[in-house]
């Protein structure tokens, strides 16, 4: 993982101080991927109104990545849990969970598309290739900044992008004020 992390890679920072706090953050363990496990604390902080991730025919694919800032002064570990639509929050068809230390972002998405459109940094297991619905965004602090967008892509390998779509992100239980 550490390995993976650090290669040159368009997710790698280029300047050198962003790039030696990186390198220490790995060497800690304070930026990894999480096992899905139960009794993390975590609690529910917001919803992306529509997730999409498909790959049923390669004329028309399309993958959600959801973004995640730490703006916590601690390592916050942060859950995206992927839900189809016309189920409850009972039964999740995937989750991804990364630990971010304070002033990092992470890429959360419902399945890897090519590091050319975007690094993926968290997918659940296994991917998502048939699912539409929502996901709800948990964290151990509250101080993070959340954004969310649907790539649609062709080709078997996502090699042609048609488009990039904003999801809306609400606070989870809140309701959309219309903005």
């Amino acid at each position: 993982m550490s390995k993976e992390l650090i290669r040159k890679g368009p997710h790698v920072p280029t300047e050198k101080r962003a790039l030696e706090r990186l390198k220490q953050a790995v060497e800690l363990h304070e930026l990894e991927a999480l096992p899905t496990v139960a009794g993390i604390p975590s609690v529910p902080r917001y919803l992306v109104t529509y997730m999409n991730s498909q790959t049923a025919n390669d004329a028309m694919r399309s993958a959600t990545v959801v973004s995640i800032t730490n703006q916590s002064k601690l390592i916050n570990r942060v859950f995206v849990t992927f839900f189809k639509g016309f189920t409850d929050d009972s039964s999740p068809v995937g989750t991804a969970a990364f630990a971010i230390p304070p002033q990092f972002t992470v890429d959360f998405a419902s399945r890897h598309l090519p590091g050319e459109l975007t690094v993926t940094n968290a997918v659940p297991n296994p991917e998502l290739t048939f699912d539409e619905g929502r996901a709800v965004v948990s964290s151990m602090w509250p101080e993070i900044g959340v954004s969310a967008r649907v790539y649609y892509t062709a080709g078997d390998g996502d090699d042609r992008l048609h488009a990039i779509t904003d999801s809306k992100v609400v606070v989870y239980g809140r309701r959309n004020r219309g903005d």
